[in-house]
């Protein structure tokens, strides 16, 4: 004789529902942190904003740097950096254009100041 199991079925099937549930909630006040969801999704968006403001600065470092390897010094303003554009020499996040100190060869953004 074979015997059945019929509530066996019911029964994963609701634990597996409890542990889907478990891992949504846990998933969901990780991603929010517990707190107002509206800030938490302001906090990455802004952080990429700034990390797009970074890697412009970078990118102009780097032109200082092979400016001072080819000339032995720093160029005296942006604009002879000549492998450059026009709009490079601005934040690409507040159009606010960067602070160059030519004794340093250091970029700084007067909107991102933690650069």
């Amino acid at each position: 004789m074979k015997k059945y199991y019929s509530g066996l079925g019911l029964i994963s099937i609701l634990i597996s529902l409890l542990i889907a549930a478990a891992v949504v909630i846990l998933a969901i006040t990780m991603y929010t942190g517990g707190k107002d969801t509206n800030k938490s999704i302001k906090q990455p968006i802004e952080r990429a904003k700034s990390i797009e403001c970074l890697s412009q600065i970078r990118k102009i470092e780097t032109s200082i740097q092979i400016y001072r390897v080819e000339h032995g010094q720093n160029p005296q303003s942006l604009e002879d950096l000549t492998d450059l554009r026009e709009d490079d020499f601005y934040c690409p996040v507040t159009h606010s254009r960067y602070d160059y100190n030519p004794a340093t060869g250091r970029v700084t953004c007067p909107d991102h100041p933690r650069h």
